[in-house]
């Protein structure tokens, strides 16, 4: 019988999560049990107060969940209209009259079928439901990366506090949470499927645990193909325990087809379906076609070289919800630019600290699987950011394609704060961080939300038209 992959060090380098070493959950069950209830709240007051389908794509999510709960089957791109119904957000949709998200893998519709066909009432009454599924999800996003920061920095408070705290008060993240999208489905599936990969960098990937990434994955790929980015880490994990195992290759093959064959086995008839309709297995050829956004459609070239296309993508992270219809005031991008930039600045300050601390004999303060892990996570930032430039070759994108690296965007963050600050002096800078965040949430819904929705003519930027 073939062994599973053998933990990176010999014993747990890293205490495991619920030990006494740096306290399991019910430790910080003190904060983690209000930060939960208040993103919850958060979401809420969110999903009443987004105007009714002005987030990105509401109108085609909906309406395809509409069509799977009316058994009308998954249909084609530019043969399935939306109805009558849909005419006043004609301006919220990108391919009118035609349902475009038709085009992606139906797991999320399916999945919100049953809460569609048992709310009563009618559009506007299924659309609060649905939404309120996905602030659920959302919530499940805090959780995972509490449960991935815990599993990495158990005893540092700044780590296993800051990264959930982090990803709740993220403004984007929050409002992905709020609506009808598929991207807080994938959100949720990444960010399960790098802790599952980090847990097993850590304690070995046995049999259960690969079957668990190859399930994820079909999940993630089932949900949106752009899952599939993330793929190539889980696999940079695979690679890592094993060369930190000294294993033969043949541990390797049987971890690797169960992670990431399985997966692409799995979704294999998605990926046949769309090269008989459209030409490719993701259909991005259907895409480029669509009036305006295939237009805006650039070189990889065009968009590195850009400063004005990162600028976009910097406030397309923070500010600019849904259609862009609710930008932030330039000095709030910049007070937000500002900070967030010291702070990442903070990994270069912390790195050379703990590169100089090896150099004098002093034992660093992460371990090799720890060191591993980050490289995991900020390489999952890289293939997401990627995600954007390749979306940007087809069509309009925008930064919300990175957001299910949020996790691995949190705790380099979080590192770079704590690159900054001597390690007694890390807790104080939580109050800190809690109150920088909590007053962006309250300037967004503040000065930015309310008025959108509430506001003068409706508040909308982009008005519903009659049908």
């Amino acid at each position: 019988m073939m062994r599973p992959l053998r933990p990176s060090v010999p014993g747990p380098a890293v205490p495991r999560p619920g030990s006494d070493a740096g306290g399991g959950w019910r430790a910080d069950a003190f904060w983690l049990a209000p930060l939960l209830a208040l993103f919850m709240v958060k979401g809420a007051l969110l999903v009443a107060m987004v105007g009714t389908f002005a987030g990105h794509d509401e109108v085609d999510h909906f309406y395809y969940v509409a069509r799977l709960a009316a058994g009308n089957g998954l249909g084609v791109v530019g043969e399935v209209a939306l109805p009558a119904e849909a005419g006043p957000y004609r301006d919220y949709v990108a391919d009118y009259p035609t349902n475009a998200e038709v085009i992606q893998p139906p797991l999320y519709h399916a999945l919100l079928v049953p809460f569609y066909l048992a709310t009563p009432g009618g559009t506007e009454a299924r659309l609060i439901v649905l939404r309120l599924a996905s602030v659920a999800l959302g919530a499940s996003v805090v959780w995972i990366a509490y449960l991935t920061a815990r599993l990495l920095f158990p005893r540092d408070a700044l780590l296993r506090a800051g990264v959930p705290i982090f990803v709740a008060f993220q403004p984007q993240v929050a409002f992905e949470a709020a609506i009808v999208n598929h991207d807080i489905l994938l959100i949720l599936l990444v960010s399960l499927v790098l802790y599952l990969t980090l847990g097993g960098l850590r304690d070995g990937f046995s049999g259960r645990r690969q079957w668990a990434l190859g399930l994820v994955g079909a999940a993630g790929l089932w949900t949106k193909v752009s899952f599939g980015l993330v793929l190539p880490v889980v696999g940079f994990g695979l690679l890592l325990a094993w060369w930190n195992g000294g294993g033969s290759w043949r541990e390797l093959i049987r971890p690797a087809g169960r992670a990431l064959g399985l997966p692409l086995l799995l979704v294999s008839p998605w990926f046949l379906r769309s090269f008989l309709l459209y030409g490719d297995p993701t259909g991005a050829g259907r895409l480029r076609e669509i009036p305006e956004y295939g237009e805006q459609a650039r070189t990889y070239r065009e968009m590195i070289c850009s400063g004005a296309f990162w600028r976009q993508m910097l406030e397309d992270a923070w500010g600019n919800f849904g259609w862009r219809q609710i930008p932030l005031d330039p000095w709030d991008f910049r007070a937000i630019w500002l900070l967030w930039g010291l702070a990442l600045l903070g990994l270069v300050v912390g790195s050379g600290r703990a590169v100089a601390s090896r150099r004098g004999g002093v034992a660093g303060a992460e371990s090799r699987v720890r060191r591993q892990s980050v490289l995991l996570l900020g390489l999952s930032v890289g293939v997401m950011v990627f995600g954007v430039l390749y979306v940007g070759t087809i069509q309009f994108t925008q930064a919300r394609f990175a957001f299910p690296a949020v996790v691995g965007v949190g705790t380099l963050t979080l590192l770079g704060v704590g690159g900054w600050l001597p390690e007694r002096a890390r807790p104080a800078a939580l109050p800190v961080l809690v109150a920088l965040l909590m007053a962006l949430n309250v300037v967004v819904v503040l000065r930015f939300m309310l008025p959108f929705s509430y506001g003068p003519g409706g508040g909308a930027a982009i008005a519903p038209v009659a049908p």
